[in-house]
């Protein structure tokens, strides 16, 4: 079903104003800039939204769709092993950033940098935005503990967790450097330690035989 007028209007509104403010933050962001780039009058902005700040959360959740839907499309994927959607997780990323020459960083990420002290508002929906990219990995991870790639006694919520939290680091280090480095030395690491667990999880299951 095609779009009415009014939700292609609305939507032009957020995707001008998600690629101004992944390029410049929000707060450097002026609504004039995203209203010229999305080529619509002064008088559209609050005919779709009440404030700026009720625009910020259909920011966030723009990207949530954007970035939630690549984890949960690549983590979710029954096709292939749970290591091994890891491994495509990253490779994924490691390619995007390469084209975009290493800049940009997570849009989620930055916005959490910027946006978490801005409003309570913001934070917790960041919040949930972060606890259900952590939840895909953390289904992930489970799938691994139930066709026997990591060990039982892996704590899948705690790992989960680091995954993420190391990813975003990794992420934002790599904005620094301008280089794939950091992530590259993040995902050696961390699929070092997923490797480990996988082989103590082939240990009991031989011993148990």
């Amino acid at each position: 079903m095609p779009l009415k007028q009014g939700e292609s209007r609305r939507d032009d509104i957020i995707r001008a104003g998600a690629e101004l403010i992944y390029a410049r933050g929000y707060t450097a962001t002026g609504l004039q800039d995203i209203l010229d780039r999305a080529s619509v009058p002064k008088g559209s902005f609050y005919f779709y939204f009440r404030s700026k700040e009720d625009f910020g959360i259909e920011i966030i959740n723009h990207f949530a769709s954007l970035v939630g839907g690549m984890f949960s499309g690549i983590l979710l994927d029954g096709a292939v092993t749970p290591m091994v959607r890891l491994e495509k997780l990253f490779t994924f990323f490691e390619s995007y950033y390469r084209k975009k020459g290493y800049t940009g960083g997570c849009p989620i990420g930055n916005l959490s940098l910027e946006m978490a002290d801005v409003s309570e508002k913001f934070r917790k929906r960041l919040e949930a935005v972060i606890d259900e990219m952590v939840g895909h990995i953390e289904r992930c991870l489970k799938d691994g503990v139930s066709d026997g790639s990591f060990t039982r006694e892996i704590d899948t919520a705690g790992t989960a967790r680091f995954i993420f939290h190391g990813f975003e680091g990794a992420l934002l280090h790599m904005k620094v450097t301008k280089s794939i480095g950091p992530l590259r030395a993040y995902k050696n690491q961390i699929f070092d330690y997923l490797r480990r667990l996988g082989r103590d999880a082939g240990k009991k299951s031989g011993g148990s035989e």
